[in-house]
Order: structure tokens, then sequence, then C-alpha cells
């Protein structure tokens, strides 16, 4: 079975990991060092700290923002259930909001009418937020860029406000470290912040370098990762057009996404599903432990997330693909019912 994802670990990955482990320095070092280095050079950050989960960046983006107790904050009915879950521990209050078709993400609007302390962006699919949104909004955003991962542009906000990206690097992101985070900033002042914030970090909230290795190893790597992937997208997107159902619309001044490939169905999701794991490949919904899926009244309260997330099935699109492989995607992709 061809699964969605899968993190793409070499020998020499896990040899840089094993002579931490002989070192016997797993814990946060070196290497944590190193990675969050690595990632502001390469990424045109102006400051990184690495983490022990997406959670944890999260929940000190949150802090640092200053938010109060029973605060507001808006977050995407596309968005994972985990940023529910992170705003709720917190102590804030959730407003869920509905999206947009073309961006997937909330409006300028509806956001503004929520009237929030802070927004939690996520980029479904690796779309980024316009920059009009960005420019426009009188508050802190932190945005979750983690399947964006490894095609990040420079932000283009001008933000006044405090602006942090939490970068997950879970099992379903391009560059994997076995379990991990970033938070991130581009604007010198945020910047300063991260770094104060570094000073007094319980190193229990760190990286360990056992992860922040396998980053490193793999960052080393990233244009030909992108590169590969962008490949594969375009032939699954001719495969795609022969089809009645739709694939994931890019404007010309966007990035391509390259976190997984994207089928929006004209029909039944589940027949999709099915289809692929008869013929040996693992499809699955993109957004199936969203609010737009589990919230209740979902329906009703979010229509346009709730279309989506009901339509949007995910196949694989990662660089470990062999050509074969890749063929028999496409075979699949071309001849979905």
């Amino acid at each position: 079975m061809i699964r969605v994802f899968s993190s793409y670990i070499t020998r020499k990955d896990m040899d840089l990991v094993l002579s931490r482990m002989v070192e016997d320095a797993v814990g946060p070092g070196d290497f944590n060092s190193r990675f969050a280095k690595a990632i502001k050079d390469q990424f045109g950050f102006e400051y990184a700290v690495a983490l022990r989960s997406p959670y944890t960046a999260m929940q000190r983006a949150f802090k640092i923002c200053g938010l109060g107790q029973g605060s507001k904050v808006a977050i995407s009915a596309l968005a994972p259930s985990w940023h529910l879950a992170a705003v709720e521990d917190a102590g804030y209050v959730p407003i869920v909001l509905d999206v947009e078709e073309e961006t997937l993400h909330p409006s300028k609007e509806a956001i503004e009418s929520a009237n929030p302390s802070t927004v939690l962006l996520f980029d479904a699919l690796g779309k980024m937020p316009p920059s009009s949104l960005l420019q426009s909004l009188g508050f802190p955003v932190i945005e979750d860029i983690s399947q964006v991962s490894g095609n990040i542009a420079e932000s283009t906000s001008s933000n006044t406000f405090a602006y942090f990206a939490v970068w997950g690097l879970e099992n379903d992101s391009p560059i994997a470290t076995g379990g991990g985070a970033l938070l991130c900033a581009r604007g010198k002042r945020d910047g300063q912040i991260l770094r104060s914030m570094e000073e007094s970090l319980p190193s229990e909230l760190r990286m360990t370098d056992y992860n922040a290795a396998l980053g490193v190893s793999q960052l080393k790597s990233v244009s030909q990762m992108v590169e590969r992937r962008k490949a594969i997208q375009e032939i699954l997107s001719r495969q795609l057009a022969r089809t009645r159902h739709a694939g994931l619309k890019i404007a010309e001044s966007e990035a391509t996404p390259i976190y997984a490939f994207a089928v929006f169905a004209e029909g039944s999701s589940k027949e999709i599903i099915e289809y692929a794991k008869k013929h040996g490949v693992q499809a699955e919904l993109a957004f199936s432990s969203s609010p737009a899926i589990m919230g209740d009244d979902a329906a009703a309260c979010f229509p346009v997330a709730r279309s989506i997330a009901l339509r949007c099935v995910l196949f694989p699109m990662h660089h470990k693909l062999s050509n074969q492989q890749v063929d028999q995607i496409g075979k699949i992709v071309a001849t979905l019912p």
C-alpha cells in the first residue's frame, strides 16, 4: 500500500542521529541550536526556536502575545482539532470561522466581525493567506505554516502587531523530525521577543537533539525535495484533468503546494477512497478532525468549510515515491469514479 505520507529518513539521516545517541546527547543541545539557526538562515526568519511539539509552540506563541484569560481567539473551521484544544487549554475562547472557497482562509470581514484578541491562521493544503488579509488585521497573528513547509515564501505582512509562525514537523511534514515544531518570527521586534523567551525556556520544552539532528540532515536536501514534489504534482494534475473532479486552485502569484495531492470530489469521496485502496494506494479526507467535520451544527455554521472538508481527498505526493509508484497513482487518479 502506497501511503499518503511517508517520512523520508535516509541512512545518512539516521547516522547523524545515532552519533548523538552514542555520545549520550539525546536531550536539547548543540543540534537544537544548529537546526534553529539553519531554519532562520535558509528561510529568511529573524529568529526561530525549536520546540518539542506544535502544541507547545502554539502555547508559547499565545503567551508571548500577552493574551488575558478569556480572550477570544479566531480559528479556521478547517483547522486540525489540536488547534481548538490549544486555544481552550490556554484558557481562551475559540471563535471558529467559515472559510472562503478560493483562499481556504476566513475572510477579513469575518475575522473583524468576530472581534478577537488574536487570530490563528491555518495554511490548509499549503495555501498561504492573501497578503491583503495579513496587512489589514489590527491584532496579533499566529500562522500555522506546517503544510507549507519547505516551500515558504517571504511574508509580505506589514502588520504592526505581533506575527509569529508555527511550523509543525510531525509525520506528515516534508521535513520530518520524528516530532517537534518551530516557533518563528520574521520581524526584528518579534525576533527579539522570541530570543528573550528562549532564554528562560525550560529544557523539557525544547526539541531534543535526536529530533533536531534529523532536521539538520534533511535541510540539506530541501531544494531537491521541493522540486521532486512539484514534478509529481504536475503529473498528477494532468491525470486529474481527464476526470470530472477538480484539483486545488492555485493563483499565478502562489507557490505550488507540495503537501499532498488534493482531489475535490464531484461525487462520493468515500467511493474515491475505496477505489484507491482497491488499487494499492491510500487516500484520505484532508480535514477529518476539523470543526467543519466534527463541530456541532457544522453544516449550518460553516457551510463552505463543511463542503470542502467532505469533498477534499488527499493522495500521495511525497518525494519518496518512485517513478513507478507515481505512474500507479496517476493511473488511479485518471480513472477515478
